[in-house]
């Protein structure tokens, strides 16, 4: 089988610039943005966190049946939980609130950074491993220790220049003073709790008395021993929420506490993940209705090339070989719409990056690079195929019979292109229906 050389099937597009910018723009559209929602579902659902097993990672805290908000727990609650242990193999904690602005004076500069407060063990338990210098440890989290702080890598990046001499150097809180050492830098991708810029440990932070320190609020953070589950972890916190000392303890209203949770990337990912998946559903039928539209042009294309391909088999072309003419056709087609939908991906990837709202996880590591375009090339070899392939083997169809009939157009050959054409509408006329209906429920 011999594929008709590019120079060749160029000069035939060439002769019908309309259909040809049609069907690489098509093309284009359909490719960009299905490799555009590949990306970005790739940096958010598909790439693992930079955390050692990170199914056995879980956040727990506490409910009753009257309130369905959650509940934080007291450092000395945390403490024993972690004392009983269990299911969990090692626990540590986070600030409840999560990650908030401090204003960070430095020089002449005045900037904010966001803080979170954690437990020393708190990269142990996650088992992250900093990209420079060391993660925060235990004897850092003691009363009186030195304040010491670890860098997000986003903040690293954007604040700091990727400075790689930043271990050592100072964060100094513009309101109280306070001086904390740099030590680490983590990994990308590392982003818990959301939006954070550095992690400081809570009690070497706290400035108040042992009774003023058990008033804070937190979320315990764990890891799964092995055959564990997040289940087994609840039942043993709602055990020791619902203890006898517990209940006597309590005020009436919050006896019936329980224990509940959530696996850390389930945690992270929030609702980003169902509207990614909405997303990445549109853009396949997206790339669906694209190739149904470009199919159907090769198809009306090859309606006008019946005589053509009569006589090419009577001078002994056999049906393989004009199917290979008709894909060689399209290659052109699909290499130009290709490289305009790379071009289009890239556009709208730092569209998404710049107007997408800082909570989003993982927002920093969304970028094309090689699994994107590996992606976007085999989108490109499916568009083609997909759109040739079909109108390739119905065009070649057409027998003599049918080409040497006055009216070719009603002859069975005909019906027969007329007859894919037609079922290639009514699929992209229901995709379309189906795209409408979704997006007025959503």
């Amino acid at each position: 089988m011999t594929w008709l050389p590019f120079g060749i099937a160029i000069r035939k597009l060439r002769r019908e610039p309309g259909f040809a910018l049609t069907a690489v723009v098509t093309l284009g559209l359909g490719i960009g943005l299905s490799t555009a929602v590949f990306t970005i579902a790739d940096a958010i659902l598909i790439r693992r966190l930079p955390v050692g097993d990170q199914d056995r990672l879980v956040v727990l805290w506490s409910q009753t049946r009257e309130h369905t908000a959650d509940w934080p727990f007291a450092i000395n609650d945390v403490r024993e939980i972690a004392r009983r242990r269990g299911a969990l193999e090692q626990v540590g904690f986070v600030g409840y609130y999560g990650s908030a602005p401090q204003t960070i004076q430095d020089g002449d500069q005045v900037y904010r950074l966001r803080r979170s407060l954690v437990s020393g063990n708190f990269f142990d338990v996650l088992k992250t491993r900093p990209v420079l210098g060391r993660a925060l440890r235990a004897e850092d989290d003691v009363a009186g220790a030195a304040p010491v702080a670890v860098l997000g890598h986003r903040a690293w990046r954007q604040r700091f220049g990727g400075d790689t001499a930043i271990v050592g150097r100072q964060l100094i809180l513009h309101d109280s003073g306070r001086a904390y050492r740099i030590v680490g830098v983590m990994p990308q991708g590392l982003d818990y709790p959301a939006a954070t810029d550095f992690w400081a440990p809570l009690v070497a932070t706290s400035t108040g008395t042992a009774d003023s320190l058990n008033l804070v609020s937190l979320y315990l953070v764990g890891r799964l021993r092995a055959g564990a589950s997040r289940a087994d972890a609840e039942a043993e916190l709602t055990k020791y929420l619902q203890r006898t000392e517990a209940r006597t303890e309590a005020p009436a209203w919050s006896r019936d506490f329980r224990g509940a949770g959530e696996a850390l990337p389930t945690l992270l990912l929030g609702r980003t993940k169902p509207a990614v998946l909405i997303f990445a559903a549109a853009a396949l039928v997206l790339l669906l209705l694209t190739c149904g539209n470009v199919a159907n042009l090769l198809l009306v294309r090859g309606l006008g090339r019946g005589r053509e391909f009569v006589v090419r088999s009577a001078l002994g072309a056999g049906r393989h070989r004009l199917v290979a003419q008709l894909l060689s056709e399209s290659a052109p087609l699909a290499l130009a719409g290709g490289v305009l939908g790379l071009g289009l991906a890239f556009a709208a990837v730092r569209g998404f990056v710049a107007l997408a709202p800082g909570d989003i996880p993982r927002l920093d590591e969304i970028r094309l690079n090689g699994a994107a375009i590996l992606a976007a090339i085999g989108v490109t070899a499916a568009a083609t195929m997909l759109s040739a392939l079909g109108p390739a083997f119905a065009t070649s169809r057409v027998t003599l019979q049918d080409a040497l009939r006055s009216g070719s157009r009603q002859s069975g050959g005909g019906r027969r292109v007329r007859i894919v054409a037609e079922g290639l509408v009514a699929a992209q006329i229901a995709l379309a229906v189906m795209v409408l209906f979704a997006a007025g429920l959503i």
